[in-house]
């Protein structure tokens, strides 16, 4: 067996951890990192007879690793090294290396703050960065910074940014290169055109090919279970060749078959579980797609989705580095070399619901996301909606504090909506049925639709791993709450969904349309060939979250008198008002609304105790046209707009459209208490209410500032024109501005008026910014022109010296 180049920096790293807290361990692919480290630190006098653990990111890994480290040291697992993950785990009293996922760690961690038992904690894959790795990193920083200054962390991974990491652990860092077989990448020909997401048509091309230029086992990379099954199906080989799936929720038994050696040649469809840690045997050609599925929150609509992505540079590099773990290879590329990858895929932290992790700070008893130390702090609009959700599921209170009912959810050990769903369900007496409906949901990966899976799995016990998942958390319930059972049927589903989901509940827009209304505010559209056709009401448990209408993908139908029953504190009964524009009359209604989503409205009889607050929501909804602008009002609003446009230091009020209306509560509600028509609304002096505003030194300065006339001098005051923001306007005739050759100006001598000037007969002649340059250059012509067609006016040579007039030739002798 060859010597692995982790064994020439072995004395180093142990040199490093005897002397500080944390180390950074960057070694490439195949230099045995994973394999061999944890076993050779066993012995380490700063273990202090402590336990090893070993975070793997992956539940697959993290068995095939604790496998390899037991047979280093020729045991069985669960002896000196066991393993620990969601529903799998064997370890005994005497283990010493317990390689588990971070979520594991956690658990422990929030169980044992010290986490006494504990030396040493290796973050393997450190380069993955789920949430949960960095919420694991954070609280044993925390630990070693107040509890426990003899903690050791050990940060390993092929691929990391290590002047940063370093810089902020202040750790050191030891290098391991491994000299790797070489792999030959193969990329999409120029003249092929890169495929459509869902086209599996070159995958199937690229197998066959692969198969007839080598011997070796093929490992293919697909973004999702669902591509999986697709190209296993259309794959068409023969009957000698194993064509085998792995994902992390297939069980372990055909997990097994696929990474281990057999005596048939396999090709392995794989998810990015094979992408790191593993080495799968025998493989020597892997084909990637390119692509991955990620988890993406979207906090305009309050949802997380798998989104389909490319890879990065990083993830591409991990990926092909699978041929050459054992021999040279060759790694097909479905992608053109020219293509410009992303280096490093986003830290989940950034990109995902934050929900959990937050429950979790909760549970520990901090506050604030500024209290722990993060590699990437998550966007604060994301941690204010994870809590706004917490919050509403009643497992936290507004100062951040954990809750027993939140308490409960977290011991359960899966998503709080989950969680709050398996609790409410026990109430009604269906805890069994919703956490079947949990652990299908939590698989996100259904080929069917959810309600013939659940059929399938309550009925006919059709998927044994959802089912023991499903016990998993029946039987956690069972260990602080009594069960309640009451007869179940298909119908409640939708109750149990909407638990979850509040926010999803559906309504939909018209008869036979595809087009939903949820109780988020946001719309949603139903697939034209999906069983819930026209259904009333709906919970969106999957959804396709777009900027505008989302897709919903899975969906329960529910009763309204199930909402009526089970969602009571959800319901609120108001009377609205509404202007209709036909009879052009306020029309009050009885509105029953769930969360953001009308579900019924009725003619009622107006109540006038709320008619104020009831009229500013109507204005609200109609817009500033329901009142009456008459020109003096209008005038105003356009004068203030225009000085704050160009210069808000002078601190007048806004009177924008959008801002008025956010504050009509303050400058219209004391005048709508005795308002009960729309003709009396319309009668409201809103010049003089706008008016009231101002103090009176705004209201002398506004005069100085935009003042409404210009004073010709003709003895004329001609309104100024401020319609237009951006350029005030001064129309007028000829006549009335000579001897005037300066620009006109206004806001302290700022902004000069845009001139149009006239005819006699009002009619514009020529627009301009500059009068000398006018009298100068086009006023002979004009004169010209004009002397003719309007004898009866005053047209001089010499504009500048001629006197400004209002009146004709005729009048001015007078």
């Amino acid at each position: 067996m060859r010597k692995l180049p982790i064994y020439d920096v072995l004395d180093d790293l142990k040199t490093k951890l005897q002397i500080d807290k944390t180390v950074i361990l960057q070694a490439t692919t195949g230099a045995g990192k994973s394999t061999v480290v944890p076993t050779e630190l066993l012995n380490e006098s700063f273990l202090k007879n402590k336990k090893i653990i070993v975070l793997e990111p992956r539940r697959i890994a993290a068995r095939v690793i604790a496998t390899k480290l037991a047979q280093n040291l020729n045991e069985k697992v669960g002896q000196t090294v066991g393993y620990q993950v969601k529903l799998d785990s064997c370890f005994s009293k005497q283990t010493k290396i317990l390689v588990v996922t971070e979520a594991i760690l956690i658990r422990k961690i929030q169980q044992n703050q010290s986490i006494d038992e504990i030396g040493l904690i290796i973050f393997d894959e450190f380069h993955e960065r789920n949430i949960n790795t960095d919420l694991a990193l954070a609280f044993c920083l925390q630990i070693q910074e107040f509890l426990r200054e003899d903690l050791k962390l050990l940060i390993m991974s092929a691929t990391l940014n290590t002047e940063k990491l370093s810089k902020f652990l202040k750790a050191n860092v030891v290098t391991s290169i491994a000299k790797n077989f070489k792999v030959k990448n193969i990329y999409l020909h120029s003249n092929i055109k890169q495929p459509n997401y869902g086209d599996t048509s070159l995958i199937i091309q690229t197998i066959s090919k692969a198969l007839k230029e080598t011997n070796k086992d093929i490992l293919v990379f697909l973004p999702g279970v669902k591509e999986i099954s697709e190209v296993k199906k259309e794959l068409k080989i023969s009957k000698d060749i194993l064509i085998l799936p792995l994902y992390s929720n297939l069980d372990k038994k055909q997990q097994n078959i696929a990474i281990y050696k057999q005596d048939k040649r396999k090709i392995i469809l794989s998810t990015n579980v094979a992408q790191t840690s593993l080495t799968i045997e025998g493989v020597g050609v892997v084909i990637d797609s390119g692509l991955e599925k990620i988890s993406r929150y979207d906090s305009s609509n309050g949802m997380n989705h798998l989104e389909l992505n490319f890879i990065s540079y990083e993830s591409a590099t991990q990926r092909a580095g699978r041929a050459g773990r054992l021999e040279d290879g060759v790694c097909y590329k479905l992608w053109h070399e020219s293509k410009l990858l992303q280096k490093s895929t986003t830290a989940e932290i950034l990109r995902a619901d934050l929900t959990q992790v937050l429950l979790e700070l909760c549970l520990w008893q901090i506050d604030s996301f500024d209290d722990l130390m993060w590699l990437n702090k998550p966007d604060e609009k994301a941690i204010l909606n994870a809590k706004e959700l917490l919050i509403n599921l009643s497992m936290i209170d507004e100062d951040f504090t954990i809750t027993d009912f939140g308490k409960k959810a977290i011991s359960l050990g899966i998503h709080p909506r989950l969680s709050y769903m398996i609790l409410k369900a026990n109430e009604i007496g269906f805890a069994y049925e919703a956490s079947i409906l949990a652990s299908i949901l939590n698989q996100n990966s259904l080929k069917d639709d959810i309600l013939s899976t659940f059929i399938n799995i309550y009925e006919k016990n059709s998927n044994q791993i959802i089912l023991k998942e499903a016990k998993h958390y029946f039987l956690k319930l069972k260990k602080f709450q009594k069960i309640k059972k009451e007869k179940f049927n298909y119908d409640l589903l939708g109750v149990l969904a909407l638990y979850a989901y509040p926010d999803r509940l559906a309504k939909i827009r018209k008869e036979n349309d595809i087009r939903y209304k949820l109780s988020n505010s946001k719309g949603a559209i139903l697939y034209k060939n999906s069983y819930l056709f026209n259904e009333k009401y709906i919970v969106a448990v999957n959804i396709n979250a777009k900027e505008k209408d989302s897709f919903i993908n899975q969906a329960f139908k529910i009763e309204f008198k199930y909402l009526k029953t089970y969602f009571s504190s959800y319901l609120k009964k108001e009377q609205k008002i509404s202007f209709d524009k036909d009879s052009k009359k306020l029309q009050a209604r009885e509105v029953t609304s769930f969360l953001k989503l009308q579900l019924e409205s009725k003619p009622c009889k107006l109540d006038d105790s709320n008619l104020t607050q009831m009229l500013i929501e109507v204005i609200k909804d109609e817009g500033l046209q329901l009142l009456h602008w008459d020109k003096k009002a209008l005038f105003l609003k356009q004068r203030i707009n225009f000085i704050n446009f160009h210069d808000n230091s002078f601190e007048f009020p806004s009177f924008y459209d959008n801002d008025l209306l956010n504050s009509i509560d303050d400058w219209l509600g004391l005048y709508l208490t005795d308002i009960k028509t729309v003709e009396e609304l319309k009668k409201l002096d809103l010049y003089d209410i706008l008016l009231s505003r101002l103090s009176w030194q705004e209201q002398q300065n506004l005069d100085i500032l935009a003042p409404p006339f210009f004073k010709a001098a003709s003895g004329s005051k001609i309104k100024i024109d401020y319609s237009n923001i951006k350029v005030p306007k001064l129309s007028i005739k000829i006549q009335e501005i000579f001897g005037t050759f300066d620009s006109i100006k206004v806001l302290n001598n700022k902004i000069a008026l845009q001139i149009e000037l006239l005819t006699p007969a009002l009619r514009p002649i020529q627009i301009t910014y500059d009068l000398k340059s006018f009298w100068d250059n086009s006023y002979d012509e004009v004169r010209k022109e004009l002397r003719g067609k309007y004898k009866k006016h005053y047209w001089p040579l010499n504009p500048y010296e001629a006197k400004a007039t209002n009146k004709t030739k005729k009048m001015m002798k007078n």
